[in-house]
């Protein structure tokens, strides 16, 4: 399994460029101070957004496999007692002959 955790910094940035970049291709004057301050704001709950998402996608992939595994050993074990029944149930026919 993979250790990958990304931070809200990192995506805050990314995010805050990736809007830069979109708003500097259009047509538009030079973006003011107010303009900044709020893509900044916009690009942190974003990035909180998006750290939240992707920890819950991780919780939910970590539990799937949990579960996998779970049900591959409660396999394993349930056919280990059917034999000690079988074994058991021998046992006492041979003892009742």
């Amino acid at each position: 399994m993979e250790k990958t955790k990304t931070s809200k910094k990192a995506l805050r940035s990314l995010i805050a460029d990736s809007m830069k970049d979109a708003i500097g291709t259009l047509e538009l004057p030079q973006p003011t101070k107010k303009v900044n301050k709020l893509l900044q704001r916009n690009s942190k709950k974003l990035a909180s957004l998006f750290a939240d998402m992707i920890r819950r996608e991780n919780k939910k992939k970590k539990k799937a496999e949990k579960f996998m595994e779970d049900a591959g050993k409660s396999k394993s074990k349930k056919d280990g007692k059917k034999s000690k029944q079988l074994k058991f149930s021998k046992n006492a026919e041979a003892v009742n002959a």
